[in-house]
């Protein structure tokens, strides 16, 4: 009996006890808490992770390939807008060529429309001024002839008379 005493004593001093204790605990929580669902559950989230990724991954290759693509017809793409661009600054540079040739005519134009305007107003100045002096410079001649010889006024309102009776006539 010693020996079975030694060999309880050897246990209850030893952790054994606990280690069991703890193991079967361990345990009865394991089935409590279901971890092989859970686990379960974790592999096939990562699986989905996995497959969602792959998937990504293809669509990322697609999309390189297709950039790689439009990469390559860049330059080509690039030339084309260069002459569409060259052609269009062209046809603006026609335009305002066009334009400007014709403002210039239209100012032109209208420079010498001004210019014949402003010509026979002058035109008609200097005449209505021509005119006046030479009416003046008449009067001014008569009435001196008629100081300088004073006959000549009754003659000169003779030939007047004369004149209006012809008027009437």
């Amino acid at each position: 009996m010693n020996s079975i005493q030694e060999i309880i004593k050897y246990i209850l001093e030893s952790n054994i006890i606990n280690f069991c204790l703890m193991a079967w605990l361990l345990v009865w929580i394991c089935r409590k808490i279901n971890i092989k669902s859970a686990f379960n559950n974790a592999i096939k989230s990562v699986e989905d992770y996995i497959k969602k990724s792959e998937i990504e991954k293809q669509n990322s290759d697609e999309l390189i390939k297709e950039s790689e693509k439009l990469i390559a017809q860049l330059p080509q793409n690039i030339q084309k807008i260069e002459e569409f661009n060259k052609q269009k600054s062209e046809t603006f540079k026609k335009q305002i060529a066009e334009h400007s040739e014709k403002s210039i005519s239209d100012i032109e134009n209208n420079i010498q429309k001004v210019l014949s305007v402003e010509e026979k107003t002058l035109s008609n100045e200097i005449t209505r001024d021509v005119v006046v002096n030479s009416i003046e410079q008449s009067k001014n001649r008569i009435i001196k002839m008629l100081q300088d010889k004073p006959n000549l006024r009754y003659k000169f309102i003779d030939k007047s008379l004369e004149e209006l009776d012809r008027i009437k006539l």
